[in-house]
């Protein structure tokens, strides 16, 4: 799985991934990974290679099928919204999603009124490494995690509270005490080996003690400018700026060393299922409680 690299422009991480589970996200980036660069063509993926690139550990065909199914049911409210005074365009990413059982293939492609999303990114876009998304367990932490990807060339992002709840889906019922625990905890048990010495700081409104803000703080990552910049960078040899003449920049992820952490891993498999359950009771006790408002 390693060099499978994710990249799409930053406007994406706009669409939160409403009532996703870890699985489900897991899947979603393993496609936009294969659909890069594709332009609208319809892209056959055999279920082998995807059940591979997205670390998708169950042996049920049945199971994986319906998993498929409920990713695409999801996708369908994931919509870019084009407005223009009162008039207004909506589009979903994938216009096309086919399973077929009897092959053991999915072909899927682009909506092209959204190409740009996937297709010749030159600026303004997020990247990284397909396999350091599908081994975090968090839902929280996935989606925290493609955000301050958004971010690690500067290390620090500043978001409002009310923008955090939406961008990661977090059930309104939530208080400071349950961010503390099922979210900023997690966070930060698990970005902790993606992004160094991360910590978040809470902010309150000026006349009140209300927290209003949140920072997210790391270590940047290095801007790399050549590929013989990269590979002293890899081998300690030279800490000495990019050359100015090769000014093209040369991408490439680094794979962090906690992906080789067999104990670490297998905790993470064994703890997925817990993950997912849970954040499916809060959902329900959510639209319980909503129900009763009504």
């Amino acid at each position: 799985m390693n060099g499978e690299t994710v990249v799409y422009r930053n406007e994406m991480n706009l669409v939160p991934l409403r009532k996703f589970t870890s699985t489900e996200i897991d899947i979603f980036f393993t496609l936009c990974n294969k659909l890069k660069e594709q332009d609208t063509k319809k892209l056959t993926i055999p279920f082998e290679e995807l059940r591979h690139l997205s670390n998708y550990y169950h042996r049920s065909k049945v199971r994986f099928i319906r998993d498929l199914e409920h990713v695409y049911d999801k996708m369908l409210s994931l919509t870019y919204t084009e407005r223009s005074g009162l008039s207004f365009k909506k589009f979903v990413l994938f216009t096309g999603y086919e399973v077929d059982a009897n092959h053991q293939e999915l072909t899927v492609s682009i909506n092209p009124e959204l190409k740009h999303v996937l297709n010749e990114i030159t600026g303004d876009f997020t990247k990284f490494e397909l396999q350091e998304m599908t081994q975090l367990k968090s839902t929280y932490s996935k989606n925290m995690f493609k955000l301050l990807k958004q971010y690690k060339h500067t290390g620090y992002l500043k978001i409002q509270i009310d923008d955090f709840r939406e961008r990661l889906d977090v059930p309104e019922s939530y208080r400071m005490s349950d961010l503390n625990k099922n979210i900023f905890k997690p966070i930060l048990k698990e970005l902790g080996f993606v992004f160094r010495n991360l910590h978040i700081n809470k902010i309150k409104g000026k006349n009140n003690r209300k927290i209003e803000w949140l920072e997210f703080i790391f270590e940047k990552e290095s801007r790399i400018n050549s590929k013989k910049d990269y590979q002293l960078n890899q081998e300690n040899k030279s800490s000495k700026p990019a050359s100015k003449r090769n000014k093209k920049a040369f991408n490439r992820e680094k794979t962090p060393l906690w992906l080789n952490n067999d104990e670490y891993m297998k905790q993470i498999k064994e703890e997925i299922e817990k993950d997912e359950q849970d954040i499916e009771f809060q959902k329900k006790r959510q639209a319980f409680l909503d129900s009763l408002k009504d």
